[in-house]
């Protein structure tokens, strides 16, 4: 009978050692800069001062990242729209084989504004227009919203339908299948939320550039100076170099539980108001994912 059990163990050992062949992973070899090819391409048909860009990685199975000065993107093929006149400079690395490889930037020269690319009503709303700046708070006081924080499902977007707000028509701003909202009062958003205080002021500008500036007095009184750009069409926000206004105090799943602090859900934005989204997606007290949706409104209107 022994025998017979150390027979079936030597038939098996085969088998078992092709099963962990299989099992092992290789991350593929890493290219050399020589290897990966793309291309930086300055559309002068579209716009005679350069101002449209056309990115390409044309290394297949590699994932580009790319960095253009006013945003970011990880597209295979992106197009880019510099609305000023500027040197840019774009930032290509890819990863493969595991790592990242860093390729040489490229400096692309705009030599006329072409202010079509921000006139948006929501680049207007939040900057006060070109040659302006406008000044954001948090509605620490709830002078419009609730108080300055609300939670919505992750796939709540835009909330104003079919037009400007002055049309009054709205809708849920659902577009998937987590879709919710709670609007907690200020009592309970101070009972354990966010600390009650003075949280700065952060200002949006289209001064020759898209630039952004947040003072934070909740955060050590830290200054950021960054960029920033809208996707119309998504009605999505991206700040470069700094973050919003934020206060979010639960050791668990507080700020530390949200890893995207660049781009922002643009929910609601008019001259006045303005409600911004970001996804906490670290699932640490089983809670599950959810949006924190901060809600600012003008500092003309705050001291008005």
């Amino acid at each position: 009978m022994n025998s017979y059990k150390k027979l079936i163990v030597m038939l098996m050992l085969p088998t078992l050692f092709i099963a962990c062949k299989k099992d092992e992973h290789s991350l593929g070899t890493v290219l050399d800069k020589s290897e990966i090819k793309y291309s930086v391409t300055q559309d002068l048909t579209a716009d005679p001062g350069g101002n449209t860009v056309i990115l390409k990685n044309l290394t297949p199975a590699t994932l580009p990242m790319w960095d253009y000065s006013t945003g970011t993107s990880n597209r295979m093929t992106d197009t880019v729209r510099f609305p000023f006149v500027g040197d840019y400079k774009i930032k290509f690395s890819v990863s493969t084989g595991g790592s990242i490889v860093q390729l040489d930037s490229v400096i692309v020269k705009v030599t006329k504004d072409n202010l079509a690319y921000v006139n948006d009503p929501l680049w207007l709303d939040i900057s006060g227009g070109v040659g302006n700046e406008k000044q954001w708070v948090l509605d620490v006081n709830a002078k419009n919203f609730n108080g300055p924080m609300a939670f919505y499902g992750t796939t709540n977007g835009w909330l104003a339908e079919g037009g400007p707000w002055s049309s009054g028509a709205f809708s849920t701003g659902c577009y998937g299948g987590d879709c919710w909202t709670w609007g907690p009062d200020l009592a309970t958003i101070y009972g354990g939320m966010m600390t009650k205080g003075d949280y700065g002021v952060m200002t949006f500008g289209l001064k020759n550039t898209a630039s952004f500036n947040a003072v934070k007095l909740m955060e050590n009184g830290v200054i950021q100076n960054g960029s920033y750009t809208i996707n119309t069409g998504a009605k999505i926000l991206t700040i470069n170099n700094g973050n919003i206004l934020r206060g979010y105090k639960p050791a668990k799943n507080g700020i530390t539980g949200i890893s995207n602090w660049t781009t922002y859900k643009i929910l609601t934005l008019n001259e006045n108001f303005m409600q911004l989204g970001v996804i906490r997606d670290k699932d640490v007290d089983g809670e599950g994912p959810a949006m924190i949706v901060y809600n600012f409104i003008s500092k003309s209107f705050a001291d008005n």
